[in-house]
């Protein structure tokens, strides 16, 4: 129930399997198989709040999230194509070591109007050049998102460099976000990014990710490769990054967003996060109010 009703704060129903994959356990020691948790979605106890409609479960009243689910998907689909055409030039920026599809398109869960969130790794030691870089590519490219310039634009917030690769939020919304995390270029660095977050089984004991599932991951090439290292040859020197990172920080500090109440800001040579309006706050306390709202007999939370 406490896994139905948080993605439900979501819009988002869920197959069986989807439930016992992401069954969220207050003991992480304990674990059920996906026959346990059938057996419990078809219990009496259970059905009282949950309705099901294609193979999905949801909270009664709520049949409409099915076919929005199946339009979201479609739309995320042609999303992620689009970004995955923007990925095969933007592998080339120096010191990029790994990027990943985040937010709603890496759940399948996005609308007209949403952006392309990614996770960018970048080499250590070269965080706040790599950022530039990428910042300037998107930009020129056209696709960067910033003002109101929004949908299907690359929205930028979250960099982490590869010998730091534990993701700093760690809540019951890191670990839904980065457990649908979706690389689309540096697989390698994306296993060991799996076993850095581990942490995730603290939320969610049932977290699986198949790191050789390569179905929107580019591969390097002879060309994207020695562009990198020409690139990180010329912009290596300790002098520019330290010049670079001085002039980031100044701007970073200097913007009315950093210093919004419960802004999640981020500033240093490992890890580089904007989030001005974290969405795991606002989805925690709606997720209580309507668990609450249940008021199941058997709960103890």
């Amino acid at each position: 129930m406490q896994t139905i009703t948080y993605y439900d704060v979501m819009d988002y129903p869920l197959t069986d399997f989807e439930v016992w994959r992401h069954l969220i356990v207050q003991d992480s020691c304990a674990v059920w198989s996906l026959g346990d948790v059938r057996r419990v979605l078809m219990s009496q106890s259970v059905r009282s709040y949950v309705a099901e409609c294609r193979g999905f479960y949801f909270l009664h009243g709520r049949e409409h999230l099915v076919f929005e689910r199946l339009k979201r998907q479609r739309i995320s689909l042609l999303k992620i194509k689009r970004l995955r055409r923007y990925v095969f030039w933007l592998r080339c920026v120096p010191f990029v070591r790994m990027i990943a599809l985040t937010g709603r398109l890496s759940f399948r869960n996005g609308t007209d109007q949403s952006d392309l969130d990614l996770l960018v790794v970048a080499r250590s030691g070269h965080i706040w050049m790599c950022r530039m870089l990428f910042t300037c590519m998107t930009h020129v490219m056209g696709v960067r998102r910033y003002g109101d310039k929004c949908t299907n634009r690359i929205c930028l917030n979250y960099y982490i460099t590869d010998t730091s690769l534990e993701i700093p939020t760690k809540d019951l919304f890191g670990a839904h976000e980065y457990s649908f995390i979706t690389p689309l270029f540096g697989g390698d660095v994306f296993k060991d990014f799996v076993l850095a977050n581990r942490w995730i089984r603290k939320y969610k004991p049932h977290y699986i990710v198949d790191v050789l599932d390569g179905t929107w991951l580019l591969q390097d090439s002879f060309l994207w490769k020695n562009i990198r290292i020409f690139g990180e040859f010329v912009f290596g020197g300790s002098f520019l990054e330290d010049r670079v990172r001085r002039f980031q920080y100044k701007k970073i500090m200097e913007n009315p967003n950093t210093n919004l109440a419960g802004a999640l800001i981020i500033a240093n040579d490992n890890h580089l996060v904007f989030l001005p309006k974290p969405h795991g706050p606002h989805v925690y306390e709606e997720y209580r109010k309507r668990f609450d709202a249940l008021e199941l007999p058997w709960s103890t939370t």
